[in-house]
């Protein structure tokens, strides 16, 4: 054996064993006599990753795969650190050619599917990962990968098949009882979750992932009683203290290992409750902030202005996992297009690899945009180093990463657009962006953010560009002669509280038909949700078949289509529409809604100011039933109240004020910051 085999021999060993340093010198020992042998080359570059230094590890690898190109450890691992220097398309073909190398290696068939589910491919990495455990039957690993894919793609009670098979296999994991709590609480199986959440808090006391899950699994995402909201309202607010007393007298190496599990389960349905959350969201942000100052030290303290672009401009950065044909991004792609370029350079920052058609769109209208980064890590390095003077999160409260970014200090002034129309409770979050239309006097009480009221909506609106294809109504038992109520808002949006109002509305309008659009996740959400509506019909002496149908989730084109084929938009309370109460306009559908207490329940109100129709806006359940009842039977007053929609609509579009008030905002609230 030569001396360089040797050395390398030794290296690798020394790898084996952890000690990378030792490693990294046999590799350069054997470079001096041999620069260019492969094995040395790779052996050198994998230490260099293995001590974080990737983009030291690539080139050497590199010339490891050229040196010897049958080399299918050296191609896999270069994939391995092309994916962590978010590489992903030279990945892929790395992990490609290795696996065509070597068929039967396990490993590359796994890291494909990882970069494959990175981008966005669920259904090509599900396919891969199957070909994993063909490999490895007992790769648990990869069977939780599947699990989770699975999930991703939608299909969630497959998806908890699979994660309760890991427990079965594993029942000492504590990260897969983890895996199988997250499922079910997607599924509303929230006793199921609680009960997994517990089994991983008793193998492992101190797993932050298992008591952050604990407390999230006390919201519910649909509710059988109003009484049912209370008390979990009741268990969440323990829970969450609880937590907050624990990391208050942890030490900051607990804290700091805490902060990447903290925001993987969002109190999203907290909002849901019809409540002030304020207080609730406080902790919870306040938490979220402790935990990730805590780990990054470095990106939590106030920040200097920084010097404008050569040409004198201010640099504005977009963050946000919704770039694609999502509500987000419809509500505030107007903003990115219309910000005056001779004034602010705008930046884009995706969190999530999942696009669409639309995402191409959204990439051209920014003048830089970044995808989402190999870790979290990467991302906020990648945003400080940018050195915007303005951060704008379109929305904080769904997407975990986004989450976790607002909880640290990236930019000297941080935004909060209501995309998620709920206070966040961060410390770093400086200003809320509503609109004056929208908010009801007072409504500062419910931001611990500071509310700024935007002119009219504070959003300009630009309608979608589709051709709306007819959903077969008929076969899914909508009769043709049917006053047709649209009741089309996520079934968590109904309180039941408000259960009653669809058959007083049906004991005037025997004939009416309320559509609702089942959830896309779970058959169990739409079932409670039928059976709320039944007792509720069946106490008015009414049957619900013949008045309640759920239609299946359906396509953005079908969606149009059945705005244009219903008769009358009826609004959710609490929690109105956004969105969907534009679609509607766009189909000049009338429109009943009732404002409520907070923002995110006076959106269609505000949308209905905006056009001056307030004819069909309630101002008690009475009102709305009233109004609701009328537009059924008044067959000439329902099309009089659909032109005036139409007529009106156009006072949506194209409204610049919002953004004209938004830029003298951000160089106004940059000028307090140098003045400090």
């Amino acid at each position: 054996m030569s001396d360089v085999a040797i050395l390398v021999a030794q290296g690798v060993a020394s790898l084996a064993a952890g000690q990378v340093a030792e490693a990294e010198a046999r590799a350069r020992a054997a470079l001096a006599i041999q620069p260019d042998n492969a094995d040395a080359l790779h052996l050198a570059g994998v230490a260099a990753w293995r001590s974080g230094r990737a983009a030291e590890a690539a080139p050497l690898i590199e010339r490891a795969v050229a040196l010897a190109p049958r080399h299918a450890e050296a191609r896999k691992n270069l994939g391995v650190v092309l994916f962590e220097l978010g590489r992903l398309d030279e990945a892929l073909v790395c992990f490609r050619e290795t696996t065509m190398l070597q068929p039967g290696m396990a490993a590359a068939h796994y890291h494909l599917a990882m970069v494959l589910r990175e981008k966005g491919d669920l259904d090509g990495a599900i396919t891969v990962l199957r070909r994993v455990l063909s490999l490895e039957p007992e790769n648990h690993e990869a069977a939780a990968d599947l699990a989770a894919a699975t999930k991703d793609r939608g299909r969630i009670l497959e998806a908890i098949g699979e994660f309760r098979r890991i427990v079965a296999a594993r029942p000492g994991d504590t990260l897969s009882w983890i895996n199988l709590g997250r499922g079910l609480m997607d599924h509303g199986d929230s006793e199921g979750a609680r009960e997994a959440f517990g089994r991983a808090r008793a193998l492992d006391p101190g797993s932050p992932a298992a008591r952050f899950g604990t407390c999230l699994a006390e919201l519910r995402v649909c509710y059988a009683s109003e009484t049912q909201i209370a008390e979990s309202r009741s268990r969440y607010g323990a829970a969450l203290r609880e937590i907050c007393d624990h990391y208050a007298a942890a030490s900051p190496r607990e804290c700091a290992d805490a902060a990447p599990v903290a925001a993987q389960i969002l109190p999203f349905y907290l909002a849901y409750q019809g409540q002030d959350d304020r207080e609730l969201q406080s902790l919870f942000g306040g938490l979220l902030h402790r935990l990730h100052a805590a780990r990054y030290p470095q990106w939590v303290e106030p920040l200097p202005v920084p010097p404008r672009e050569a040409d004198g401009r201010l640099r504005v950065a977009f963050v946000s996992g919704f770039f694609r044909d999502h509500s987000v991004w419809k509500l505030y792609r107007g903003w990115v297009s219309r910000l005056d370029r001779r004034r602010f350079r705008v930046l884009g920052f995706s969190t999530a690899r999942r696009h669409d058609e639309e995402t191409l769109r959204a990439r051209r209208l920014f003048d830089s945009f970044v995808e989402s980064a190999p870790s979290f890590e990467a991302m906020a390095a990648g945003i400080r180093a940018a050195a915007p003077h303005i951060i704008v999160y379109p929305e904080v409260g769904m997407d975990p990463t986004t989450a976790r970014l607002a909880a640290l200090r990236l930019a000297p002034v941080q935004y909060l657009a209501m995309g998620h129309p709920d206070t966040t409770g961060l410390p770093t979050l400086d200003y809320f962006l509503s609109g004056e239309l929208m908010e009801a006097p007072g409504s500062e009480a419910f931001y611990s953010e500071r509310l700024v009221r935007l002119p009219n909506l504070s959003f300009d609106y630009q309608p979608l560009e589709l051709t709306p294809v007819a959903p077969d109504l008929r076969a899914a038992g909508v009769r043709p002669d049917a006053v047709t109520y649209l009741c089309c808002q996520s079934l968590y949006k109904y309180r039941p509280a408000h259960d009653d109002l669809l058959p007083r509305i049906a004991q005037s309008v025997p004939n009416a038909q309320f559509l609702f659009i089942a959830h896309s996740l779970s058959p169990e959400f739409t079932a409670l949700t039928r059976q709320r509506l039944t007792a509720a019909f069946r106490a008015a002496g009414l049957d619900a078949d013949r008045h309640v149908v759920f239609l299946p989730p359906m396509s953005t084109a079908h969606y149009a289509g059945l705005n244009a084929a219903a008769d009358i938009y009826l609004d959710s309370l609490d929690w109105s529409g956004g969105n969907t109460t534009l679609e509607a306009v766009a189909a000049g559908l009338p429109i009943v809604t009732m404002p409520g207490r907070f923002l995110r329940g006076r959106v269609s109100h505000g949308i209905m100011r905006r056009m001056g129709l307030t004819d069909t806006v309630a101002h008690s359940t009475a009102d709305y039933v009233s109004h609701a009842v009328r537009l059924g039977l008044d067959a000439a007053w329902r099309s009089e109240q659909a032109a005036r929609v139409t007529a009106s609509a156009v006072s949506l579009y194209g409204d610049s004020a919002p953004v004209e008030a938004l830029q003298e905002h951000f160089c106004a609230a940059l000028d307090a910051v140098t003045r400090r």
